[in-house]
């Protein structure tokens, strides 16, 4: 007797334990649960192995080259919030992305070729770092090279009265890109005013260590709308059973709450 294949929540959770995180796994993983749809996750990272396959100079730059030069790779300027542009499986597809998304193509494409290469969680504007030559930062949005001084520039036009810091251009763990990607589907899910799309959002979020109340709470609410009373709290003890005293105390009561209701 053969088990049945894990979830995409269920692989995503597993996922955020292991050392490192495969970003790119867990990139589809968020992207199909996120969809509604299954991914074949093989088929999805056969795809980035060709991508590979057909850089030619295997440097960041030649990485760079290649996914926007040669197979024309851009940042979408036309419907820059569309959530497929989050989607990784959607950004191989379609060519077009937003920074994070983009920056997490380039980043596996060049792992897949030995070149090293990490994120940036500048604010406003994800990029990627090269670390043999700390004073290069590609911008995965247009597909060009920046410098130290062109970062902070670009940071200054997005953010007129905010002071720069240098920490904006340090490295970002695998766990802070899947987060980040999470947080701008969350905003596009809030905007959309959608508790159904939202809450495979929030799903993924509750994943990782130390659960937030805040988006737990999101969740029973958005499970709550769609009359799903039930599974909100289910989905409370299961997220309080993995939390602090205080933080589950407080997710305790509202699965009490939420049962009641029930009765």
């Amino acid at each position: 007797m053969t088990s049945s294949p894990l979830s995409d929540l269920a692989r995503f959770r597993t996922l955020l334990s292991e050392v490192p995180v495969p970003l790119d796994v867990a990139a589809l993983s968020l992207s199909g649960h996120c969809q509604g749809r299954r991914i074949d996750i093989q088929r999805e990272l056969s795809k980035l192995d060709r991508l590979a396959e057909h850089v030619t100079s295997k440097t960041l730059s030649g990485v760079v080259e290649h996914l926007f030069g040669e197979l024309g790779y851009a940042g979408d300027e036309d419907t820059y919030l569309a959530p497929e542009n989050s989607y990784l499986d959607r950004v191989i597809e379609r060519k077009r992305g937003i920074p994070i998304s983009l920056a997490v193509l380039i980043i596996e494409v060049a792992r897949r070729c030995s070149v090293p290469a990490f994120g940036i969680g500048m604010p406003g504007h994800f990029l990627v770092g090269d670390p043999q030559n700390p004073d290069a930062f590609i911008d995965p949005f247009r597909g060009t090279v920046l410098t130290q001084g062109e970062a902070q520039k670009l940071f200054r036009r997005m953010h007129p009265s905010a002071e720069f810091n240098m920490e904006y251009l340090a490295m970002v763990t695998t766990q802070a890109i899947l987060t980040r990607m999470l947080n701008n589907l969350r905003i596009i899910r809030m905007k959309s005013r959608s508790p159904e799309a939202l809450i495979p959002v929030l799903e993924l979020a509750l994943c990782f260590e130390r659960p937030s109340v805040a988006e737990a709470r999101q969740l029973a609410a958005a499970l709550e709308a769609l009359g799903r009373t039930d599974e909100a709290a289910r989905q409370m003890e299961e997220i309080a059973a993995r939390s602090d005293q205080a933080e589950a105390t407080e997710l305790r009561t509202l699965a009490t709450r939420l049962w009641r209701q029930l009765n």
